[in-house]
Parts: C-alpha cells; structure tokens; sequence
C-alpha cells in the first residue's frame, strides 16, 4: 500500500465515524509521518469531489474541517 493510500484510508475513517457522519462534518489533520505532497493531492481530490467543503483551521492547512451536504447532491 502507498504512504497515499495509507493517508486516503486513515481519512477514510475518521470521515465514516458515526458521529462525522451524523454531524456531515469531520477534522482530519496531517500526522508528522503524513508525506506533504500526499496530503496535499489528498486536499486537492477531496476539494473535487461535490457538496464537499474543506475548511482550513490553520495557516499551513495541516489541519481541515471536512463538511458534505449529500442532501445538496440530489
């Protein structure tokens, strides 16, 4: 598995907790052994994705509230 599929499924769980799920929001922040370049594409593929919002919460967007209104999709 790649350092960014790694990251994508760590993410992956944080965003599929019950509680982010119920709330449509999550923060995910990067870890010190997250690669820059993986969490940067991560933001990026995240950023495309529709009715997904990223939130930086500080200046280096090292870490992101995720929020996602699945409702605005249909």
């Amino acid at each position: 598995m790649s350092s960014y599929d790694a990251l994508c499924q760590r993410v992956q769980k944080i965003i599929n907790q019950p509680k982010a799920q119920s709330e449509k929001c999550a923060e995910i922040q990067r870890q010190p052994d997250d690669n820059t370049d993986d969490w940067a594409r991560m933001l990026s593929d995240l950023g495309t994705i529709e009715n997904v919002d990223l939130i930086p919460l500080d200046d280096s967007a090292e870490q992101v509230r995720v929020r996602w209104n699945p409702e605005a999709a249909m």
